[in-house]
């Protein structure tokens, strides 16, 4: 089987259990750019129901390019054992369920018991409770545990698909996409579930909510104006702000850690590229430039470096990049797929899926491309989509 096609089954026998989630599918559709993008039409922004986007005719704005040069992976270099424990998702007991684990593999937990789909775990910022995604309801909704599996709670209980949870950065809030509404919109709610309010109004699709670091902003997708583009939106509502502004779609928004840029990944330039963007005077560097799909960028702790998944050597590997597009190192190299990197809060290190060994599995490597070390073994099961505690 192809390495697209696996993706995509892989996908599809997850998000199973007896429920079609066709938003989900398309959120991971439009991660993969070849099979999500022609050139004149999007289907979806970053998540939610079929709903094509006509591609207006504009300009571009201006770019700096970047300087990237893929180099060969260096000499391995003594790093620590990774630390800190990693959440993720595991199709081993027949349905998708929520795992812990230490970095190091040892110590495993199944947090989550249900025939349902549980999915899309992100920690709170002081790493003692999970928040996730799943369909154990009426439908999709948000539900909050203790980082030990206890205390779970039901946050959302709106008709309408709920996805997408994000901590705000001190952790009193969690900003979510809804599909209660009939169209894909932003909403925030306290930790608990209280107060929820609807940041956007429009009938277009508002998707992908991040947090900007200091907790008064967050970035999202909308084709409210005729593609895919990035917004701005205070924490209240207001500011309404577009940030990217080309014919082509703009996704998957990331900020640095200092909030005064946003990477994400583009097709402006005919395929799927990395870019980052200043906030502050709207400057942009084309971080990577070849003829390849590039995409879902991280960012470093230290705002330095971005990591990103790339079919540069020919099949979908993990790379690690200066943020003005620099010193391309690849960290991987093997015929399968290897992707949704994340980085340690060190630094030092990167979680990771692939399937490599025949299904998905997580592995963790170390930041200059040595070490990497297989965590999970559940053949021929799912286990993927890791997350690392704070």
């Amino acid at each position: 089987m192809k390495k697209k096609e696996y993706r995509l089954t892989e996908i599809n026998k997850r998000r199973g259990a007896g429920k079609t989630i066709q938003g989900m599918v398309l959120i991971l559709t439009l991660s993969l750019a070849s099979l999500a993008c022609s050139t004149d039409t999007l289907i979806g922004a970053a998540g939610g129901n079929n709903r094509p986007v006509p591609i207006p005719t504009g300009q571009k704005q201006n770019i700096v390019q970047g300087t990237a040069v893929p180099t060969m992976i260096p000499s391995p270099t003594p790093y620590p054992t990774a630390a800190g424990r990693l959440a993720f998702v595991s199709y081993r007991d027949g349905n998708n369920e929520i795992y812990v684990m230490n970095a190091d593999g040892s110590n495993l937990m199944r947090l989550t018991n249900d025939q349902a789909n549980d999915d899309h775990p992100v920690w709170s910022p002081n790493g003692n409770w999970i928040v996730f995604a799943s369909d154990r309801g009426d439908d999709w909704d948000i539900y909050s545990m203790h980082a030990n599996g206890g205390g779970l709670a039901r946050l959302t209980t709106a008709l309408g698909k709920d996805w997408a949870p994000a901590w705000s950065p001190n952790g009193t809030q969690i900003a979510f996409e809804s599909f209660r509404d009939g169209n894909w919109e932003i909403y925030v709610m306290s930790s608990d579930g209280s107060n929820q309010v609807r940041l956007t109004n429009h009938t277009a699709g508002d998707s992908h909510p991040v947090w900007s670091p200091n907790g008064r902003q967050l970035a999202f997708v909308s084709n409210r104006d005729g593609s895919a583009d990035i917004y701005l939106v205070n924490t209240d509502g207001s500011g309404l702000r577009r940030i990217t502004d080309d014919p082509k779609p703009d996704a998957d928004p990331v900020w640095s850690p200092d909030g005064k840029k946003l990477a994400f990944r583009s097709w402006r330039d005919g395929n799927a590229e990395v870019y980052v963007i200043n906030l502050e005077d709207g400057s942009l560097v084309r971080v990577t430039d070849n003829l390849y799909e590039d995409g879902t960028p991280v960012w470093s702790p230290d705002g330095s470096r971005l990591a990103f998944r790339s079919e540069l050597n020919g099949d979908w590997e993990l790379f690690v990049v200066n943020a003005d597009g620099s010193n391309l190192i690849s960290l991987t190299e093997n015929e399968a797929f290897d992707g949704d990197p994340v980085w340690s809060p060190d630094g030092l290190h990167l979680a990771f899926q692939s399937n490599r060994d025949g299904n998905a599995e997580v592995y963790v490597i170390n930041a200059d491309g040595s070490g990497s070390k297989r965590l999970t073994y559940v053949e021929p099961e799912y286990d993927g989509d890791p997350v690392w505690a704070p």
